[in-house]
């Protein structure tokens, strides 16, 4: 997504604003004694208007200031702003919610990215009109295994050509670099260069990874130490499975984790050898476990962040999810901060777990792995 000034993206949020704030509130839906109330069908936008939304991305939007010695005036550091959901599951409804925010508040993110699970229960059961949601094609996107599974949840045998073709539809929009050969042999991951933000973001295969992609991701580290660029991997599955620990009152770590999936300790081990030859590792973005998951991978100095599902629904999720309500929604927004070394994360829609932790915003310093805030 290309960035408009913040000049002028604060001017378009502002008039938005103005007209959001003046609207009437929704008249309270009707009970019937005994039975729920109907479900009323609120927009995203008035669920999440700009006087609740504009003060934390206009935070997050803010370049980091870097003084370079004898060379006035100072350097700006632009901030990588990622939308990050996973888990869509077929969920035409929801993705368009998701669509809808992503393009209003388009002026304050880089980019959008989901990770994983985008078919329902199996590949075979793809919706078509997701592809035509507004935007939708132009979301950068990793494979997960709901993607894989042809016929039914457990034959993973789709292959990699044919999820390319499903799933990676208007790739040359993305603005991505792929491997050699990625679309004759249909191969499922890519990098992406953010120069000015000093990151580069990388997606993983984690459905079909083998020695060539193992291969391809030991030189694009490489590629990006040699070239000062801080590292951001995205995949579906948590890269290290159990192995990991949450961070001490976390409100982004659940305490519910029922499915944690497959790992990769291929992949972790070639970032842990970019960390020691002195790249800059930021934080694996990763979906699966439709619950929060937030923590460090054990014995290595390795954030990772899991996004609960962004499917109207509950299974092993730990929010409660209510049409027409906030709860309906569930995804991040992402801000890279390579100076500081800050991640700082805002949470869109279901803040509230059954445990009742809160989860609205959270910052964390990635050089001393601790949260912050």
């Amino acid at each position: 997504m290309k960035r408009r000034s913040f000049i002028a993206g604060s001017l378009l949020a502002a008039a938005s604003c103005e007209a959001l704030h003046g609207a009437p509130a929704e008249a309270a839906p009707a009970t019937v004694k005994g039975k729920s109330p109907a479900p009323v069908d609120r927009s995203i936008l008035k669920l999440n208007p700009p006087k609740d939304i504009l003060p934390m991305l206009q935070n997050m939007q803010m370049r980091a200031i870097k003084p370079v010695a004898h060379k006035p005036p100072v350097y700006q550091q632009e901030q990588l702003i990622l939308l990050h959901f996973a888990d869509i599951h077929n969920d035409v409804k929801n993705l368009r919610r998701v669509m809808e925010f992503a393009n209003h508040y388009k002026p304050y993110l880089t980019d959008a990215l989901l990770t994983g699970d985008i078919a329902g229960g199996s590949w075979n059961d793809w919706k078509d009109e997701m592809m035509a949601v507004p935007g939708f094609k132009g979301v950068l996107k990793t494979l997960g295994n709901h993607d894989i599974y042809k016929w039914n949840k457990t034959d993973r045998n789709a292959t990699p050509r044919e999820c390319y073709d499903k799933y990676f539809a208007g790739i040359e929009s993305w603005g991505v670099t792929q491997p050699g050969g990625a679309n004759p042999d249909g191969l499922c991951y890519w990098y992406k260069d953010y120069p000015t933000c000093g990151v580069r973001l990388i997606g993983l295969d984690c459905m079909h990874y083998d020695g060539a992609q193992q291969a391809w991701l030991v030189a694009t580290l490489d590629d990006a130490r040699a070239k000062g660029l801080a590292v951001v991997t995205s995949q579906h599955y948590p890269p290290a499975g159990k192995d990991c620990t949450g961070l001490p009152n976390c409100p982004f770590d659940s305490l519910q984790r029922e499915s944690l999936g497959g790992a990769l300790p291929k992949a972790v081990e070639a970032v842990d050898a970019f960390q020691k030859a002195g790249g800059e590792f930021v934080c694996w973005l990763g979906g699966h476990t439709h619950t929060d998951f937030c923590g460090v991978i054990n014995g290595k100095k390795q954030l990772f962040i899991n996004v609960g599902t962004a499917k109207n629904f509950e299974l092993w999720c730990d929010s409660r999810r209510v049409t027409g309500e906030k709860s309906q929604d569930l995804f991040n927004i992402v801000s890279i901060d390579t100076y500081h070394k800050n991640i700082r994360v805002m949470r869109i829609g279901a803040e509230w777990n059954r445990y009742l932790q809160h989860r609205v915003a959270m910052c964390l310093d990635y050089a001393a792995l601790r949260q912050l805030c």
